[in-house]
């Protein structure tokens, strides 16, 4: 499972509200660790 998939999985899991929010937090992180 990559970053995003699991950023993805857990935002559906957590049902957040900002989950829009935390998957381009999670984009961003991949893309500094690339």
């Amino acid at each position: 499972m990559s970053l995003e998939e699991t950023v993805d999985y857990l935002a559906e899991e957590l049902d957040l509200e900002r989950s829009e929010h935390v998957r381009e937090v999670g984009r961003s992180v991949a893309e500094l660790r690339d």
